[in-house]
């Protein structure tokens, strides 16, 4: 399959009419985003069954060409892991790629062995070894060496015959259903495109946060998002996730210190803000006596965590992709939204731990 470098705006007209032409194309992109809040794309990776294209943005200047093709719905576009991908995408080009197919998500569903690299998918399905290591490499440097488009082009090259098989495997199964569920949940633009208001759900939270510091953690994480986005740098770089729970569950005469010893500095009015923004009253986090009989929490855990082993058997499937440690926390705690009590997971767990 011949690789090619697209790096005129005529170059990228000479192939969109046969992309747009295909029913489905292999998708990969390379950026970077090491001191940035937005990733900067460097190159966009396009597979039919005949080519692959290298389309170097940096020298594209008419962007609708390829947003139309990432908007088309009659056009599958497979990619391996793609939130990443789709975030930059929907940055760069002003859209959210439509019909995807998500070859890491179909994977997971079929095996035991989750969250496999797309290099090791296809050795196991096509026998080929691939080069691994790409995020070593500056891709916004110029020129792109013929190593460099080699290695690119490799990402895409057999994303195709692999939702050929693991399409076939799913329908075999009777797992397509699910596939489309799990999809339609984590690749939903809502969950790849963080809205400030709501980034604190990204934050892997403490199961027995009191309200009182659940408010404080969404301040101060829509402030942190914020002022990440205005300043276009890593949010990690004002402070991480677990800095932010020491400081939201903080005791009063332990926030300065907290503050002071952040890895990254804060400046003077960053932390009057933090401090005006948690009153004095430090609320201790609720126990699981607080919350639950200590017995009845017990017993509940123990119950999901022998039938999740024996389903998880069954299905061939990873335990913890049908039920996490803190899934089955918050079903021991009575919590509102439990993840294995909806869907194909509720069919085959949640219904027999009820």
């Amino acid at each position: 399959m011949p690789n090619f470098l697209v790096n005129t705006d005529t170059k990228l007209q000479n192939i969109i009419d046969d992309l747009r032409k295909s029913s489905i194309i292999g998708l990969d992109t390379e950026f970077i985003r090491e001191s940035t809040y937005y990733p900067q794309l460097a190159l966009i990776q396009l597979s039919d069954n005949i080519n692959t294209y290298c389309i170097d943005v940096l020298t594209i200047k008419d962007n609708n060409l390829i947003a139309a093709l990432l908007s088309n719905k009659d056009i599958k576009k497979v990619i391996h892991a793609s939130k990443q991908d789709l975030e930059v995408l929907n940055y760069y080009f002003k859209c959210y790629p439509q019909n995807i197919f998500d070859t890491q998500i179909a994977y997971n569903l079929l095996t035991s062995d989750i969250s496999i690299s797309y290099s090791n998918l296809v050795k196991k399905y096509l026998s080929v070894e691939l080069k691994e290591g790409s995020w070593r490499t500056d891709w916004l440097k110029r020129p792109i060496s013929e190593e460099k488009i080699i290695y690119a082009a490799n990402d895409v090259k057999y994303l195709i015959k692999l939702y050929e098989i693991l399409n076939t495997k799913l329908h075999e199964i009777n797992r397509i259903d699910w596939f489309k569920e799990e999809q339609d949940i984590e690749l939903k633009k809502s969950n790849i495109v963080i809205e400030p208001e709501l980034s604190w759900q990204k934050i892997n939270l403490p199961s027995n946060l009191t309200p009182i510091q659940l408010n404080y953690l969404k301040k101060l994480s829509r402030w942190r998002e914020e002022k990440a986005i205005s300043n276009n740098i890593p949010k990690r770089w004002i402070f991480n996730d677990s800095e932010l729970i020491k400081i939201i569950t903080s005791k009063p005469h332990r926030l300065s210190y907290i503050l002071d010893n952040l890895k990254h500095q804060l400046n003077k009015d960053d932390v009057d803000f933090i401090k005006s923004t948690l009153n004095d009253e430090y609320i201790k986090p609720d126990s699981v006596n607080k919350n639950i009989d200590g017995h009845l929490y017990n017993e509940r855990v123990n119950k999901c965590q022998k039938i999740l082993q024996e389903v998880a058997e069954q299905y061939d499937l990873d335990s913890t992709f049908i039920a996490n440690k803190r899934d089955i926390d918050a079903f021991a705690r009575n919590k509102d939204y439990v993840k294995f009590l909806h869907g194909w997971r509720f069919k085959i767990f949640g219904k027999l731990v009820q």
